[in-house]
C-alpha cells in the first residue's frame, strides 16, 4: 500500500513538472439528439442540472485554435466522457468506442492525428450516449505523452487505490470469517465479515477493465449484492443489539434479501431494472439507517472504543451510500465519483483493525493467564507433593506405632499357646491369634503400599491357590454386596498361579471392592480360566455403571473417580485402581479393561500358571529348639517387643543379650581389636528406628568394635526413605508384625548370609 501511494505521488509530481503547452476547453456547442441547432454550453456540463434526462444521446462540438501544426502527437483528455462515443476531428472520424452495456462517464485520452490538425480553428465533435449521469467534463488538448502521464496519475488515485483498498479488505474479511468458523458464537463478526467481503468484491469488480458477464447480468449482480449488503448490515446491527435474528425479525431481513434479487431477475429482460433500482434504493438506505440505530443501541450498552469506532465507520458508509445514490441518479455533478469504493474499505478496515487489536490484546491476556495458571499449578503441585509427603510420613509413623504392639502380641500369643494346654483356653488363644493375623495382614498391606510409593516393592512369587484367595475376599466383600442387595459369586477353581500372594490378594480385593461400590443392581462375578498351557486369566465382572471410553485410561490414575464429582467419601478416594495398576506392573501381570457405559465392566488379569507340586507340611517350630547354642544380641527400644522377642528366642534355645538402645549397647561392647570376627555374637538383631541412632548405625558400631558380624533388621518402619535405605544396605530385613515361623525363617537366612566387614554410613 505504501508503495502504491509513493508511486502516485511520483507520477503526480512528474505530471505537474510538465511545461509543454496545453489548451483548456471550457465551452462547447451542445446539440441534443434529433436537433439540428446547437446551443453554447459551459463545461463541465451535467444534464440533470439543466433539467434534461440523465440518459440518452447528444452531440458536443469543441473548437480550438492552433498557431501551427504540432510536430509531436497530440491528444485531448476528458476527466469524464461517455464510454460509448464517436469522435471526429475536422470532419474526420478518429475514434469509435462502444463497449457493451457500459454507457457511463469515464476518464479518457483520445489521440488527435497530426495530419488532421491545421493552423487556425479546429473543430472536435463528440457524439455521446449515456444510460445515466449524462454530461461532459472540460477538455484539455496538448501533447499526448503529457496528457497520458496526467491521466495515469489520476487513474492511480481514482482506480488503483480503491482496488488495492478493497482487496486488502477482502483479506481482513476472510480472516474474520475464519474466526467465525472456528468460534460459532461470534455471530456478529460473521455477519460483519460477510458484509465486508461482499462489499469489497463488488467495489473491486466495479473498477475492472473487462467483464465476463453480459451487461444485463452485471447490472443484476450489482443490484443483488447491494440488497444483500444492506440485509447483512441489518443482521449485523441486530446481532450486536439483541443477538442472532430470529422469528419475524429474521423473516423481515431474509425476505427482501431473497425477493428483491428474484424480482430484479424477472424485470431485467424488460429493461425495468433501473426503475426498480430507483424505487428500492431509498428503501434500502432507510433500512441501513435503522441498522445504524441498532448499532447505536449496542454502543450505548457496551460503551467502549471499539463500538464507537464501529458506529463512526458504519455511519460513514451509510453517508457514502446516500451520496452514491444521488450521484448515480444524476443529481450531482457528472465529474464526481462514487464514494463507497473509497469509504467502505477504509471505514470497515478501521473497525477490523480495531477487532484485530482487541484479538491481539486478548491473546496477550491469555498468555498472561497461562503463565499465571502454570505458576498456580506449580504452587498446587508443590503443595500436593508436600501434603503427599506429610501423608506418607503420617502413614509410616502410624504404621510403625501400630506394628510394635501387634508384633509383641503375636509373639506373646505364640508363647502362650506353648505354655497353656487347656483345650478351652487353646480355642480362645486360636481366636486371638486369628485376630492378630488379620491385623498383621492389614499392616502388611500398608507396607506394600509404602513400597509401591517408594519404588522398592519387590514381588515374592510363589505358588498361590486361587481358591484360597477367593475365599478370603469373599468373607470380607460378601457383607458389603449383601448390604446393597447385590449377588457376588466366586466361581470355584482348582487353578494355581505363580504370584506374590499378598499383592495378588490386594489386587483382586481392590477390583472386587471397586465393582461392588459402583454397582447398584445385578451382581459381581469373579472367575479364573486357564489360557493355554501356562497362563491363567482372572476376571472380575460387574453389572455397574460402566466407564466411558474417554475415561478408561484415566481411571487408573491417582485420585480419579468417574461419576463421583462430589467426592463422596463412601465411594472411596480414587486410589484403588491406581494401586491395582502399579501392583500388576510390579508383578508383571498384564491388566486390561473392557467396559460399556451403563452396562458394566470387566477387569482382566493374566497370570502365569503355578506348578503342581504340593507344599510339605509346615514344620512345627514350637516343638523343638532350633536355636540351641546360638548367641543372640537384641537391640530394641520398645520394652514389650524386646521382652517378647527375648522370650521367643530363649524358648528356641538361644542365649540372648537384650539392650534398649545404642547407649547401653555401646557401653557393653569391648574395645576395638579385643575380640575376633564373630566371637562377640552369632547374630545381631536390631530395630531400625530408635532414639539415639538407627539399626544400620548399630550394625556399623558392632562391626567396628567386633569385626565381621552377621546381622538382621527387624523394623516396623514403612517410610519410603527408610525402605529405600534398607534395600540398598543388603542387610536382611524382617518387617513387623510377623509370625513366629517368619521370624525363625529370617534368622536362618541371616545366619546363612556371608558376613561383611563394614556397611556404608547410613
Amino acid at each position: 500500500m505504501l508503495g502504491l501511494v509513493f508511486a502516485g505521488l511520483l507520477c503526480s509530481l512528474q505530471a505537474l513538472a510538465q511545461v509543454s503547452p496545453q489548451i483548456e476547453l471550457k465551452e462547447a456547442e451542445f446539440i441534443a439528439d434529433g436537433a439540428t441547432i446547437g446551443m453554447p454550453m459551459a463545461l463541465p456540463d451535467t444534464w440533470a442540472h439543466r433539467g434534461l434526462r440523465v440518459n440518452g444521446q447528444a452531440r458536443y462540438r469543441l473548437r480550438f485554435e492552433l498557431a501551427a501544426v504540432p510536430t509531436q502527437p497530440w491528444a485531448v483528455r476528458f476527466a469524464r466522457v461517455s464510454s460509448t462515443r464517436q469522435v471526429s476531428l475536422n470532419g474526420q472520424l478518429v475514434e469509435t468506442e462502444s463497449p457493451a452495456g457500459r454507457d457511463h462517464p469515464v476518464p479518457a485520452v483520445i489521440e488527435l492525428p497530426s495530419l488532421l490538425l491545421k493552423p487556425g480553428v479546429n473543430e472536435l465533435e463528440i457524439v455521446v450516449r449515456y444510460r445515466t449521469r449524462g454530461g461532459l467534463s472540460t477538455a484539455t488538448i496538448g501533447p499526448g505523452a503529457d496528457l497520458r502521464l496526467l491521466d495515469d496519475s489520476e487513474a492511480l488515485w481514482s482506480r488503483e487505490l480503491p482496488r488495492a483498498l478493497n482487496m486488502g479488505m477482502v483479506v481482513l474479511a476472510l480472516f474474520m470469517l475464519m474466526i467465525r468458523i472456528s468460534r460459532p458464537s461470534e455471530t456478529a463478526m460473521g455477519y460483519f465479515g460477510l458484509l465486508a467481503l461482499l462489499g469489497s468484491l463488488r467495489n473491486y469488480t466495479y473498477f475492472a477493465d473487462v467483464t465476463l458477464l453480459p451487461s444485463a447480468a452485471t447490472d443484476w449482480m450489482f443490484f443483488a449484492v447491494q440488497v444483500w449488503m444492506v440485509a447483512l448490515f441489518a443482521a449485523f446491527g441486530l446481532s450486536l443489539a439483541s443477538g442472532r435474528p430470529r422469528g419475524i425479525t429474521g423473516y423481515l431481513i431474509a425476505g427482501p434479501a431473497i425477493a428483491l434479487p428474484v424480482l430484479a431477475a424477472a424485470l431485467t429482460p424488460f429493461g425495468l431494472l433501473p426503475l426498480l433500482r430507483t424505487i428500492t434504493y431509498p428503501v434500502l438506505l432507510l433500512l441501513a439507517v435503522v441498522a445504524l440505530r441498532l448499532v447505536w443501541r449496542a454502543v450505548r450498552r457496551h460503551h467502549d472504543y471499539a463500538h464507537y469506532t464501529l458506529l463512526v465507520s458504519l455511519g460513514a458508509v451509510v453517508a457514502a451510500g446516500a451520496h452514491d445514490y444521488a450521484y448515480q441518479q444524476g443529481h450531482l455533478a457528472m465529474t464526481g465519483t462514487f464514494w463507497i469504493p473509497f469509504v467502505m474499505p477504509f471505514a470497515l478496515g478501521v473497525y477490523a483493525v480495531t477487532l484485530m487489536t482487541r484479538l491481539v490484546a486478548a491473546l496477550s491476556e491469555v498468555e498472561r493467564l497461562n503463565v499465571e495458571l502454570e505458576h498456580r499449578v506449580l504452587q498446587r503441585t508443590r503443595a500436593l507433593q508436600s501434603a503427599n509427603a506429610a501423608k506418607t510420613r503420617f502413614i509410616a509413623s502410624a504404621s510403625h506405632d501400630l506394628r510394635q504392639p501387634v508384633a509383641a502380641i503375636g509373639l506373646m500369643v505364640g508363647l502362650l499357646r506353648e505354655q497353656i494346654a487347656v483345650p478351652r483356653l487353646q480355642t480362645m488363644i486360636d481366636r486371638v491369634d486369628e485376630a492378630v493375623a488379620s491385623m498383621e495382614a492389614m499392616l502388611k498391606g500398608l507396607l506394600d503400599l509404602s513400597r509401591l510409593e517408594s519404588g522398592t516393592a519387590q514381588a515374592r512369587p510363589q505358588r498361590v491357590v486361587l481358591q484360597t484367595v477367593f475365599n478370603a475376599i469373599s468373607v470380607h466383600e460378601g457383607e458389603a454386596a449383601l448390604a446393597k442387595g447385590l449377588r457376588i459369586r466366586f466361581r470355584p477353581t482348582r487353578l494355581t498361579v505363580q504370584s506374590d500372594p499378598v499383592m495378588l490378594e490386594q489386587i483382586v480385593r481392590n477390583l472386587v471392592s471397586n465393582a461392588v461400590r459402583y454397582t447398584e443392581q445385578g451382581g459381581v462375578l469373579v472367575v479364573a480360566r486357564q489360557r493355554g498351557a501356562d497362563q491363567v486369566l482372572l476376571q472380575v465382572w460387574d453389572s455397574g455403571i460402566g466407564i466411558a471410553p474417554e475415561h478408561q485410561a484415566s481411571v487408573f490414575e491417582e485420585f480419579v473417580q468417574v461419576g463421583n464429582a462430589a467426592r463422596e467419601r463412601t465411594r472411596g478416594f480414587g486410589l484403588g485402581l491406581s494401586i491395582v495398576k502399579r501392583s500388576a506392573e510390579v508383578l508383571n501381570h498384564p491388566l486390561t479393561l473392557r467396559s460399556h457405559l451403563g452396562r458394566g465392566s470387566c477387569f482382566s488379569l493374566t497370570l502365569p500358571r503355578g506348578t503342581d507340586e504340593r507344599r510339605g507340611q509346615q514344620r512345627n517350630t514350637t516343638a523343638i529348639q532350633p536355636l540351641v547354642g546360638l548367641r543372640m544380641v537384641l537391640v530394641e527400644d520398645d520394652a514389650s517387643v524386646r521382652e517378647s522377642l527375648s522370650e521367643r528366642l530363649q524358648a528356641w534355645g538361644a542365649s540372648v543379650q537384650a539392650f534398649d538402645g545404642v547407649p547401653s549397647l555401646r557401653a557393653a561392647l569391648p574395645p576395638v581389636g579385643r575380640v575376633k570376627d564373630g566371637s562377640f555374637t552369632d547374630l545381631l538383631i536390631t530395630d531400625q528406628r530408635m532414639p539415639g541412632g538407627s539399626g544400620l548405625l548399630v550394625i556399623e558400631l558392632v562391626r567396628q568394635r567386633c569385626g565381621a558380624t552377621r546381622a538382621m533388621v527387624v523394623t516396623g518402619d514403612t517410610s519410603p526413605g527408610d525402605l529405600t535405605l534398607l534395600a540398598a544396605s543388603g542387610v536382611p530385613v524382617l518387617h513387623k508384625p510377623f509370625r513366629a515361623e517368619e521370624l525363625l525363617a529370617a534368622i536362618h537366612r541371616a545366619l546363612q548370609a556371608v558376613a561383611i566387614g563394614e556397611l556404608p554410613p547410613p
